[in-house]
């Protein structure tokens, strides 16, 4: 089956990867407009994403990827043209595990499911590069003819990862700087200090829909309740294999559809495809 596809608002979609664990499945946005259409974040790669893609779209594509983690930057080497920060670019050119973060606890905890994608291997498993063919950068503009999508320099999480602001609808495609589960700000080339600043800057935008790198969307009520609890302390996830072990147990099929019907409020999810 490879991707689910979902309608979320008018112009804009959302493909999830079947058979990757619904905690670590990427959401991948395909933002369309009047010249072009846009991706956003490519997932695993353990399918094709540009022939699913292409299946929805007869415009040009751009593909944009939000930071250069495996789980984000799987597929970015399918399109022709592939943007991103310039300080994530010599990682997704030469993606080695250890800097795409598919290492240590992440290759040891079941992520793929063998049933969907009985050739995945935790120890063979790679990233294809995919230099970038062009740089964006705080105030940059992705014009798609009827929709202009604002670059947001977001870092903390990695050094060079990026949202996507649309003034017109406030809404932002934020990646992994802000997403509805515990964030990650310990990893090799995170920091913290930027983090904090990074979700200070979140706040004030007056966003009003939240188009995250994981988990169902979520309006400013929430985005004030996560950010809460990560100045609390309470809201950033350390050890991967102690959290999977913590909680696995509330996971009946870690494979399952995450239900967006229920968590999408104040945006309507139109239909499933």
């Amino acid at each position: 089956m490879g991707y689910r596809i979902y309608n979320v608002t008018p112009g804009v979609k959302l493909l999830q990867e079947t058979g990757v664990a619904s905690f670590m499945r990427c959401n991948i946005w395909l933002v369309q407009g009047r010249d072009y259409d846009l991706v956003i974040d490519t997932g695993m790669g353990l399918d094709s994403l540009k022939t699913r893609i292409i299946q929805q779209s007869n415009r040009p594509l751009k593909a944009v990827v939000t930071h250069s983690h495996f789980d984000h930057s799987g597929c970015l080497h399918e399109f022709d043209s592939r943007l991103g920060h310039r300080l994530e670019s010599s990682i997704l050119a030469n993606p080695v595990n250890d800097h795409v973060v598919y290492s240590g606890g992440w290759t040891r905890i079941g992520i793929v499911d063998l049933q969907q994608h009985p050739d995945y291997s935790a120890t063979t498993y790679r990233v294809t590069p995919a230099p970038l063919t062009g740089y964006l950068d705080e105030g940059d503009e992705i014009d798609l003819g009827n929709r202009i999508l604002r670059i947001l320099h977001l870092p903390g999480h990695s050094p060079g990862s990026i949202g996507l602001w649309d003034p017109a609808s406030k809404t932002l495609f934020s990646g992994d700087a802000l997403y509805d589960g515990e964030l990650l700000d310990s990893l090799y080339h995170s920091n913290k200090a930027d983090y904090m600043l990074t979700l200070n800057r979140i706040e004030s935008l007056g966003a009003e829909i939240f188009h995250a790198g994981h988990f169902p969307s979520f309006g400013p009520e929430r985005m004030k309740h996560l950010l809460a609890r990560y100045r609390a302390g309470k809201n950033s996830l350390g050890s991967v294999e102690q959290w999977f072990d913590q909680n696995q147990h509330l996971m009946k099929n870690l494979f399952a559809e995450q239900n967006w019907a229920d968590s999408i409020t104040p945006i309507e999810l139109v239909s499933k495809i």
